[in-house]
């Protein structure tokens, strides 16, 4: 393999200036500090097998590279920055568990180069040089609760080096560097932007494929083995998340997950899936008739959360509270709530100010979107816990209205029981307006049967 294998998908110099910055902005916090973040351990799925491996999104924020058991030791003294890296050495041998039975690994020797850091170390003498950077610091930045291990590890230094100082404590501070590092992460760059909408472009032609090849008989679960058959085809590494494929009456389970069902004529499918390409997410909701064509009853409701998803779309510009497209999506949904005859005797407005449209639409309308699905970054101000943050240039969300009316709901006339419904698209907040990173992806009426193309 060549050096710039193991990083992806920016430039070395990219993450290093990451790196950099974060570390500037820590050091507006605490003057001396050691800065710590691990990459993660496979995870055994069953007996000897293992989960596909991926590293912890901020490390991969921090250096593009996804190996397991790795820990990045970031030191700024007086403004003198240190960097550090431990990594599993190089094994040719025929042990298990070596590079012979797991592939080629990256190595102490090459790391420096291949990462950017100022040196590297092999991963077995973690304990020691942990211990001496934090004999050396006054504050740790380290995230607690996601690696109990290293929790403890990091615990037991701290006090060993308060104990080696005759009781003076050395480390005065123990912080969690996400705040600040989650915040950088919700800005995106113009190179992440564009592997953002190429990773919405595959889940664009996975949801096209469905469409195209969905039957009245098939299983809930060969629809998503196309979806995902495109997703891998056209590059992407992984699903962003578990594909939810859900036809008639199971759309109206909002994390349905069994994927078992059969497909009857007549019955709407609803796919959420998204793919996952050099780390970044996209998600995408479509809702579209198993036989090809709208009933005149699913049609209406299929306009209304679409009309929805069109005016929250719209109100996605920065400066906008982050819940303004949620309101607008509410506020629509009120209107064809009341066009419907679902709620008969309340105005659209009373609808809205009484919030009765939750019930058939319980789930908010927008996440931020990057390394994770539910990307990281503050939805409320940190002055006033109760004000909503604004939507800022380079951020990322999701728009995506729905409206579910159970089977058994008698409070819906039965034309529409059994119809559950979302739209869900990828927004790039710009200065300009709204750029939906997901376009390609057909959600007209119009387009949405064209795509579906004749059924048997």
């Amino acid at each position: 393999m060549n050096l710039s294998d193991f990083v992806r998908p920016f430039s070395v110099e990219t993450y290093r200036q990451r790196r950099l910055r974060l570390l500037k902005d820590l050091g507006k916090l605490e003057p001396n500090f050691v800065c710590l973040f691990w990459s993660g351990s496979e995870v055994v799925r069953n007996h000897d097998s293992h989960f596909l491996f991926r590293a912890n999104s901020d490390f991969l924020y921090l250096t593009g590279f996804s190996e397991p058991d790795v820990l990045m030791i970031l030191k700024s003294k007086d403004g003198k920055i240190s960097t550090s890296i431990g990594v599993r050495p190089r094994d040719l041998s025929t042990n298990r568990g070596s590079e012979i039975w797991e592939g080629e690994r990256l190595g102490v020797q090459r790391a420096p180069k291949a990462l950017g850091f100022d040196e590297a170390f092999d991963i077995h003498e973690a304990d020691k040089l942990l211990k001496d950077a934090l004999h050396k610091s006054s504050c740790v930045f380290w995230n607690l609760g996601l690696y109990p291990d290293w929790d403890q590890k990091i615990v037991q230094c701290i006090s060993a080096s308060t104990l080696s100082n005759r009781g003076i404590p050395v480390v005065r501070a123990l912080r969690d560097s996400r705040p600040v590092l989650h915040e950088m992460r919700k800005i995106k760059s113009k190179d992440e932007i564009e592997v953002m909408r190429r990773s919405g472009n595959i889940a664009s032609q996975g949801h096209i494929r469905a469409m195209s090849t969905t039957r009245p008989g098939q299983f809930e679960y060969q629809v998503a083995a196309e979806v995902e058959r495109e997703f891998k085809r056209l590059g992407a590494q992984h699903n962003a998340y578990n594909s939810i494929v859900a036809a008639g009456g199971n759309a109206c389970t909002l994390h349905y997950h069994a994927n078992n069902d059969r497909l009857k004529k007549g019955d709407l499918i609803l796919i959420d899936a998204g793919a996952e390409l050099d780390g970044y997410a996209s998600d995408i909701t479509r809702t579209y008739p198993v036989s090809g064509k709208f009933s005149k009853d699913q049609k209406a409701v299929y306009q209304v959360v679409l009309d929805a998803q069109l005016a929250a779309i719209a109100a996605s510009k920065a400066g906008a509270k982050f819940m303004k497209p949620h309101e607008e999506a509410g506020r629509a949904i009120s209107e064809g709530l009341k066009h419907l005859g679902i709620i008969k005797n309340k105005s659209p407005q009373m609808i809205y100010k009484k919030g009765l449209w939750r019930k058939y639409m319980p789930h908010g309308t927008s996440h931020w979107l990057g390394l994770d699905v539910h990307d990281m970054g503050r939805y409320k101000s940190i002055d006033s816990p109760q004000e909503d943050v604004p939507l800022v240039e380079g951020s990322v969300i999701t728009v995506e209205p729905g409206l579910y009316f159970h089977p058994q709901d008698k409070s819906v006339p039965q034309k529409y029981r059994g119809i559950g419904i979302r739209i869900e698209d990828d927004v790039h907040i710009t200065r300009s307006g709204p750029d939906v990173l997901t376009a390609n992806c057909p959600k007209s009426v119009e387009a949405v049967e064209s795509a579906c193309g004749p059924k048997l």
